[in-house]
Order: structure tokens, then sequence, then C-alpha cells
């Protein structure tokens, strides 16, 4: 099974006053080209696919024309990044075109995605992780810790976690609610709490499997 990885397109991005719409056209082509040359199974965009949240008309344009060549030759698994809005990135994402998938939402993070290869068997599990933002995140996850794992996530942290913001060191400037479980406000957190989420889904996958 051939998959491809691709990330930080950037598109809308100047650069010193300078549009990029034409290289990111140009890669655009490259990257249409390359999939069918190799006979791509899956394409795989995690993250950085605009600059900015809200991107101009064009590059919102040359996206979906971008997906919508790719998707007449194979399968596409696509995640928001940092730069992009994960909520209008995956606006409607239930009723996207065939063959496309988005997976915007943290709650859905520790569900894999099953990719077939060419002859329609399951070939590859996938776990498409979007960005996760420490102070978004780190309210969703106890829940699906609490669900998934029996894990039970502490309502008070210390100062520097919950103030200072850990180790990512940005101060915090929501008041603390206390009376609601919550992680640490740090990417080590939210990405080790989705870690291990991941791990328990593969988890059950194997054993669905050896039955």
């Amino acid at each position: 099974m051939r998959i491809l990885h691709t990330s930080d397109w950037h598109l809308g991005r100047t650069f010193h006053g300078r549009v990029l719409d034409d290289a990111h056209a140009a890669f655009a082509d490259h990257l249409v080209e390359l999939v069918t040359a190799e006979s791509v199974d899956a394409v795989l965009v995690s993250g950085d696919v605009y600059d900015r949240a809200i991107p101009p008309n064009d590059a919102v344009a040359l996206l979906d024309e971008t997906l919508r060549r790719l998707t007449e030759r194979t399968r596409v698994v696509l995640t928001p990044g940092n730069h992009d809005s994960a909520r209008r990135l995956g606006f409607a994402a239930d009723l996207m075109r065939e063959g496309l998938i988005i997976r915007a939402r943290t709650a859905g993070l520790d569900r894999g995605i099953i990719l077939p290869d060419a002859d329609g068997n399951d070939a590859a599990v996938v776990h498409a992780l979007p960005y996760l933002d420490p102070d978004a995140a780190r309210e969703i996850l106890p829940t699906l810790l609490a669900e998934r794992l029996g894990e039970e996530t502490p309502t008070k942290h210390t100062a520097e976690e919950d103030q200072a913001g850990g180790k990512d060191g940005d101060a915090y400037s929501q008041p603390v609610q206390p009376e609601r479980p919550r992680l640490p406000r740090s990417h080590e957190a939210v990405v080790s709490a989705a870690l291990r989420l991941v791990a328990a889904d593969l988890d059950r996958l194997r054993a669905g499997r050896s039955r």
C-alpha cells in the first residue's frame, strides 16, 4: 500500500508582499501528478492547509479544486493545524465528497480510519489527530479518558500548570473552574492523553481481528 503524507501548504500566504497563489497552484498540480504516477492509495494532509484561520477566497477555491482532483484518484484524510480554523475546515465534514475524510474534532480523535488497499481489503489504520489547542482540548479530553479508559482527571492543578501555562509558558488569562475536570494546560498533557486514547483504540482493533 502506498501512502503519501503532506502538510503545511499554507494556502493564501504572502511573502514580502508577494501573493504565492501561482506557486501553490504549481504545487497542487505536482501533487496530483505524483499521486497519479505513483498509484498512491491514500493522501494524508496533516494540518496548516491554510495560512490563517480566515483564508482568502482564492485559497479556498484552490483547496476545493485540489481536493476534487485528488479524490477522483485516491482517498484523502485531512486534519487542521494551528494555522487553520478547525471549525471552518470541519464544517459539514460528514457531508463531504466520497473519498474525503476530514477529522477536525477532538472528540473523534481516538477512532481509527480503516484504509483499504487497491483490492478493497483493510490495509492500514490511520488515527488522524487535529491540532490540539491546550485551552480547548484540556476541557474535552477528560470526558473521553473517563469513558474509554476509566481515567479520572483532577479538577485542580498547580498554579504553574493552570495560570502560567505549564511547560508552554503562556499566560492563562481565563478564570479557573475547579469544579470541572481538566488536564494541565500544556501541549504535553493533551498530546499524551490523545496518544493514550489512540493506543487503547489500537488494542481494541487488534482484539477484534484476533477473534
